[in-house]
């Protein structure tokens, strides 16, 4: 095999009196697409900021990172600068922070070009120009006078691409590229990350723990865990014949989910919300045309829909945060939300105690002993209430919004993705959590999604929204196996999954 573009040998990292990555062993090669997988804290992203050489001050490392055989480690600063992009670029898992918000995308790419090679204006705009293009982006149809917000998640992140690649580097490093995409932008991007590497001869390394979505572009897979490479091999092989017990782990939790969903309301189940005629319109767009439904009692309902088909827009309309332009939406109960990031949601200067209180609304005033009773039903100590949101894993800070949530006593909980954030383990935990709360308090839900698995698990019944409208409605196995619309098959042929036993290797 040829020589390695990225290589790391015999790699550690401690920060502070926490070892973060031991003995860490891998290479990635020209035209070779490399997943990282891992839960949560296993090391994964710093093990992808070495090899740029952006770790924090107080990071110790023994052992090296090499960029071609020349050590990463070892490199000033100002010659990590004219590396970073001329031989190694960097894509982030949001797009909506990596790129500059006052700049146009244009100017964006054209200003490495210009910072790398002190290029004139006019040719560094035609090289942003042809490395938009090549990711997809053309002129015509995006122009490169736009700003970030201006476009969509998937084509925000074909820009921070374009950045990373415009001056052709051998090593592409992707931080979970894909997270806060919806499955048919998710198999997009990722199909140009697996085209790049094959026409460009890029060495494409792509951290993720999402492991089906990894397994549909990855020539080979390394597992990590708690800071230690247990495993890897060709993708076919590791996921077919997994070896190590975190790697067959991983893979259960990746797995299609099994169903949670309770037994369908009765036909005389009080209606919690009726939606009829809805409209909503942003300056003229319509985000939402004649939206009808409703909810019952304990009934459990899916969204489905990729970005911009309106489905935050209908959460929010249901949770009463945004005013209809035409139709109604009526409550006869008490409704309450569990959001995307967790993290977003707990105010950060708050004691976890005094946000959980704040989930009342006014609705009960809630004693130190029912705080402490509310965070044991999410699986957290009742000493937990007087920690800061920061001192808790991802999957911890989701169930603390669950538990904010759940302190309004309501009827109906809207999930607007409320797992899309959470690595596979802490997924399946906190559907185990939800479901058993739901039961045992006869909860219904929303369930806002571009997961097409985990609706099939969590829901009774799904709306299919695409442009703002209904297009296709029903049981959910019955709209996800058997659907009836173009649009409802496409998100159901996108949806990633693992090989299977028939697979065979790329």
């Amino acid at each position: 095999m040829s020589q390695a573009a990225l290589q790391y040998q015999a790699f550690s990292l401690s920060i502070g009196d926490r070892a973060v990555l031991e003995e860490l062993a891998l290479e990635v090669h020209a035209g070779e697409v490399l997943g990282l997988v891992g839960a949560s804290g296993s090391g994964k992203s710093l093990a992808l900021l070495a090899a740029c050489g952006l770790l924090p001050p107080t990071a110790r490392t023994t052992g090296t990172v090499a960029l071609a055989r020349e050590p990463v480690s070892g490199a000033d600063e100002a010659t990590l600068c004219q590396w970073r992009g001329a031989r190694v670029g960097l894509v982030f898992q949001e797009p909506a922070t990596a790129l500059n918000p006052v700049m146009t995308i244009g100017d964006q790419v054209a200003e490495v070009v210009r910072q790398h090679r002190r290029a004139s204006r006019q040719a560094a705009a035609a090289a942003a120009d042809a490395a938009l293009a090549a990711v997809g982006l053309d002129a015509k149809r995006v122009p490169r006078d736009r700003y970030p917000h201006e476009l969509s998640g998937g084509q925000r992140q074909r820009v921070a691409i374009a950045l990373a690649t415009v001056l052709e580097p051998a090593v592409l490093l992707c931080d979970e590229p894909t997270t806060a995409l919806d499955v048919t932008t998710q198999a997009e991007v990722l199909g140009l990350l697996r085209q790049l590497a094959r026409e460009r001869g890029l060495a494409v390394l792509i951290v993720s723990h999402d492991l089906p979505a990894l397994a549909t572009v990855a020539d080979r897979l390394a597992v990590l865990h708690q800071g230690a490479l247990v495993e890897s091999g060709s993708t076919v092989e590791l996921t077919r014949h997994p070896q190590h017990a975190v790697t067959r782990a991983l893979l259960a939790a990746s797995s299609p989910p099994p169903s949670t969903t309770a037994a369908p309301p009765a036909a005389h189940a009080p209606t919690l919300v009726a939606v009829d005629g809805l409209a909503v319109r942003y300056r003229g767009h319509a985000a939402l045309q004649d939206i009808r439904f409703t909810i019952a009692a304990g009934e459990r309902i899916g969204v489905l829909g990729e970005s911009g088909s309106g489905k935050t827009t209908l959460a929010r309309t249901v949770l009463g945060l945004q005013a209809p332009s035409a139709g109604t939406v009526t409550r006869s109960g008490t409704v309450h939300a569990v959001f995307q990031d967790p993290a977003a949601s707990l105010d950060p200067r708050w004691p976890v105690g005094r946000s959980i209180a704040e989930g009342a609304h006014g609705k009960r005033t809630l004693s130190a002993a029912d705080i402490g009773r509310a965070l044991e039903e999410v699986g957290l100590p009742a000493s937990a209430a007087a920690r800061l949101p920061h001192a808790f894993s991802g999957g911890e800070r989701q169930r603390l919004a669950l538990a904010r949530a759940l302190a309004a006593e309501p009827q109906l909980l809207v999930l607007d993705e409320a797992v899309s954030a959470l690595d596979a383990a802490h997924r399946v935990q906190v559907l185990a959590l939800l479901d058993d709360i739901a039961r045992r308090r006869h909860l219904a839900w929303l369930w806002v999604s571009h997961d097409v698995q985990w609706v099939r698990a969590t829901t009774h019944r799904t709306l299919v929204l695409l442009g703002g409208r209904i297009v296709e409605a029903g049981p959910t196995v019955q709209v996800l196996d058997t659907p009836q619309h173009p649009y409802t098959a496409r998100l159901v042929a996108a949806s990633p999954r693992l090989p299977g036993p028939d697979a065979r290797d790329r």
